[in-house]
């Protein structure tokens, strides 16, 4: 509970939560190795509508260390993402680690959730996480966020 006079926040997981991952589950990449960023349906619709809450993406991006992406190209991507949205997100956080590297940022550590929270005073008790995936429910219990909802239902696909 990083702020228990703070708002509520939205934290979504990102590649099969917001965007379309490829046949290997990595992030997709083009020719030139730019990362697509592909939105799964009903992500805008859902989204956009609000505007007025806070919303971060935390994303695990081990393929920076593995040298499959640059840090620099995730951000874009991530920008991306927030321009499709409607210029909505509040904010991200990208670990860029493998599991080895035993850090507290990589889900499902929930350290990229609870540094958000301190910067933008969110209180985790009355916060929800998003995601396609276990680490990042656990990811969210770790960080004491109050709520889990899996992506599909979220999203309703």
């Amino acid at each position: 509970m990083a702020n228990p006079n703070g708002n509520a926040a939205l934290f979504f997981d990102l590649g099969g939560t917001l965007v379309k991952l490829n046949e290997s589950r990595e992030i997709p990449l083009d020719a030139n190795g730019n990362i697509v960023i592909e939105l799964l349906p009903n992500v805008a619709d859902k989204l956009r509508p609000m505007h007025n809450h806070l919303m971060f993406v935390v994303t695990n991006q081990a393929g920076i260390t593995r040298g499959r992406l640059k840090l620099e190209n995730v951000e874009a991507a991530l920008a991306q993402l927030d321009h499709l949205l409607g210029d909505i997100l509040t904010g991200w956080q990208i670990c860029p680690h493998t599991d080895d590297d035993q850090c507290q940022c990589r889900k499902p550590r929930g350290g990229m959730i609870t540094d958000l929270a301190e910067m933008y005073g969110v209180d985790l008790a009355v916060s929800t996480m998003v995601g396609d995936q276990e680490v990042d429910r656990l990811a969210g219990e770790a960080a004491g966020v109050a709520n889990f909802i899996a992506a599909k239902d979220f999203f309703g696909w």
